[in-house]
């Protein structure tokens, strides 16, 4: 299970991220990210991935691309902080 809250401010929006960020919910993630990136284009986008137990192959193929979408991480753990470093690499490169 995922939950997925959003947090608004007047300079930045966000998605707090709560559970495993795998399949079946990583479609459901990927609504959420589209209609905000739309609602608001001109505000910065952060997600908080603090609450996340479990991230699999497709959940960090949706990470990478809010990456280079212009997404600033939360994290905490050295397992999602080792994945974000990745993430850096893999969305700059284009893979």
């Amino acid at each position: 299970m995922l939950r997925i809250t959003t947090i608004e401010s007047t300079t930045k929006r966000g998605l707090l991220l709560e559970g495993q960020l795998t399949e079946p919910w990583v479609a459901e993630l990927d609504s959420h990210w589209e209609r905000m990136r739309r609602a608001a284009p001109q505000l910065k986008l952060a997600v908080d991935l603090r609450g996340v137990t479990r991230i699999d192959a497709r959940g960090k193929a949706i990470l990478v691309r809010m990456k280079r979408e212009g997404a600033e991480f939360l994290a905490s753990g050295i397992r999602t902080n080792h994945l974000l470093s990745s993430l850096d690499s893999e969305a700059t490169s284009g893979d």
